[in-house]
């Protein structure tokens, strides 16, 4: 067996020192897989030892001095340290039942612990959390699938929508400063009728990269349909958020596209910029900047202009 899947980082919580020993001695007894026990029975000792790195299985304590073994279930299956397996001196049902419900994997009466029960145990939290990992792993790709844009790789339009809402309420509830850009390719049709569908599609793609490569870490950008892209930027005002509208524009009219003959060829971008008044929700937003982006194509095409 593989040493690396054979050794098992342990740390048992208890502050009561016959209780660890006892424990020390039945893991002594486990022969099946080698075991790095760690010790913990003060707060300052349990949140040292969860802050070094890689834990396997947790063993808590129900009954822990500062801070309750319940309240320390809660933390570690919030960050998703490490399966915990919760301990009492008694048994009860209810607390079995409690700590079930608030994430623990098993739950073990200390008068019922045997080298054999303590290796069970072991061995059904570490499969059990192998398949929790799993499962949140399939879903968060499931989630992926159904936020991102296949072509573009960005987020699709319901996903970026929901962004802009979720923006719109954070810049209201912190009276901060959000601001949208509306962008759209120029000429868009003309690419896809002289080029063919799959130039076009090309183009859409590597605007997606260079969306990516060229925003703020902050920034947000979606498809929001055909040829047209959201960029949500929160804390910017207008005159930033131009800024930022310019930075891509330039990109884009400077990145090169290839045809399927190789041939290179260019495209270029308008923008609509607005900034978030209060009171306004997402379409309010996204109608302004369309507003901005039809004064831009009338303008003249590959340029930015403002909603009033």
């Amino acid at each position: 067996m593989n040493t690396e899947q054979s050794l098992l980082k342990i740390l048992v919580c208890d502050d009561d020192p016959a209780d660890r020993k006892l424990f020390r001695t039945y893991l002594q007894q486990i022969e099946s897989r080698e075991i790095v026990l760690i010790e913990a029975g003060q707060t300052v000792e349990i949140q040292h030892a969860l802050d070094r790195g890689r834990i396997d299985i947790v063993f808590m304590d129900i009954q822990m001095p500062e801070k309750s073994g319940m309240e320390w279930l809660e933390e570690i299956v919030e960050k998703q340290t490490a399966p915990v397996v919760m301990l009492t001196g008694s048994g009860s049902e209810e607390v079995a039942v409690q700590s079930l419900q608030q994430g623990a994997i098993g739950y073990i009466a200390k008068r019922s612990l045997t080298a054999e029960k303590l290796a069970e145990t072991m061995e059904y939290a570490t499969k059990r959390w192998q398949q929790i990992r799993q499962s949140k792993a399939n879903q968060e790709e499931l989630e992926k699938l159904a936020n991102i844009d296949s072509l573009t790789g960005l987020l699709n339009r319901g996903a970026i929508l929901r962004k802009l809402d979720e923006s719109i309420k954070h810049a209201r509830r912190y009276r901060e400063d959000l601001s949208l850009s509306l962008m759209d390719i120029d000429h868009f049709k003309n690419v896809n009728d002289h080029y063919g569908h799959l130039t076009g599609d090309d183009v859409l793609e590597k605007i997606g990269t260079e969306l990516e490569r060229n925003l703020r870490d902050a920034d947000i950008a979606g498809r929001y349909g055909g040829e047209e892209f959201i960029i949500v930027l929160p804390k910017t005002e207008l005159s930033s958020a131009v800024n930022v509208a310019e930075r891509v524009r330039t990109t884009i009219e400077a990145t090169k596209m290839k045809d399927n003959n190789g041939d290179i060829f260019g495209v270029t971008a308008s923008q609509g910029v607005s900034s978030y008044e209060s009171g306004e929700d997402e379409y309010s937003l996204i109608s302004r900047a369309d507003s901005a982006l039809y004064k831009a194509k009338e303008n003249g095409r590959n340029r930015i202009e403002t909603s009033p």
